[in-house]
């Protein structure tokens, strides 16, 4: 086994090499930076204990595809056997930010060299073998590496090569043997494909789907009934203003757009906006001379004599 030759030792520049050589920041805590933090969800110990090996593969995209669904899904260990075409300069060009996994990617040149220090060893392979393997469903194959990784056994996931797949050689070297359904009438599936049903599963398995959303960065509460009114009056009045109204039923039409806009729950910040542009919409006209005043704006028939003198709607000022 020898080590890949790192980025850095590599002398055409990328643009994806941190512009400060001096910062220790490593690329895996450049890449978390952008969208993680200590409160969202962390691969779990067990996916240290995972390794992804490929067979012989004949296209340095495929592998660049690979190292972005394994950087995606939280898996750091990548193992190549006898890659026909790998240039870590050209992967860092195809998976963005993922420096920490093709730096510490190792090369053999067996698959026997690759899997010698794994408990368990499950190949992927949509061909049909005439020699009996232990074939596994996809569902349970995945279940026995989620399992065998949670009880400190190391694993490897062995995916061949893009035009044949894993010969019956190499497949002598692994425990167990699954294919991944597909349509039968086309079942052939690109390698970094496979990778990612293969790793998100585990993904899945491990709770990645449990995150939740960020808050936005300047939350706004929901718009309370007294701005929604004078939201409405504003719409009413620059549906006037087009004289959309005056083919309709306005009880009718000012109904239904009452309860599509109470459906959609909006916040203040939304329902502001929505003010502003019905307003915008009348003071347009008004610059164009198609209607001769504004108008009132808000809800001023309620007889408010706070929110009358007031007269404060986005827009308007």
């Amino acid at each position: 086994m020898f080590q890949l030759p790192r980025l850095s030792q590599i002398d055409r520049p990328s643009r994806f090499v941190r512009r400060k050589s001096e910062d220790p920041v490593s690329r895996r805590d450049e890449a978390l930076a952008f969208l993680a933090s200590d409160d969202t969800w962390q691969p779990p110990d067990w996916f240290a204990r995972v390794a992804v090996v490929l067979v012989e593969t004949t296209d340095a995209v495929n592998i660049g595809g690979v190292v972005r669904v394994m950087a995606n899904t939280g898996f750091l260990e990548l193992r190549l056997v006898r890659p026909v075409n790998f240039d870590p300069w050209q992967i860092a060009g195809i998976a963005h930010y993922t420096q920490h996994i093709v730096d510490a990617a190792a090369q053999f040149d067996s698959l026997e060299a690759a899997v010698a220090d794994r408990h368990y060893v499950l190949a992927f392979s949509g061909r049909h073998h005439r020699v009996a393997r232990n074939e596994l469903s996809f569902e349970a194959a995945l279940e026995s590496v989620a399992s065998a990784a949670r009880d400190g056994q190391h694993v490897a996931l062995v995916f061949g090569r893009e035009d044949y797949g894993l010969s019956n050689t190499t497949l002598d070297f692994c425990h167990a043997v699954t294919t991944i359904p597909t349509n039968p009438a086309y079942p052939s599936l690109n390698l970094a494909q496979a990778a990612l049903l293969v790793l998100y599963q585990l993904f899945q398995r491990s709770g990645g789907l449990e995150q939740t959303y960020r808050p936005p960065h300047r939350p706004a509460p929901p718009a309370p009934a007294r701005l929604l009114e004078d939201l409405f009056a504003d719409l009413e009045r620059a549906l006037d203003a087009i004289e959309f109204l005056s083919q309709r039923s306005r009880a009718s039409t000012m109904r239904s757009l009452r309860v599509a806009l109470f459906r959609a729950r909006l916040d203040v910040r939304e329902a502001s906006l929505m003010r502003a542009a019905f307003i915008e919409v009348r003071k347009f006209l008004k610059r164009k001379g198609v209607i001769s005043e504004m108008g009132p704006v808000g809800y001023a028939e309620r007889g408010d004599p706070e929110h009358d003198a007031r007269g404060d709607a986005p827009g308007t000022s």
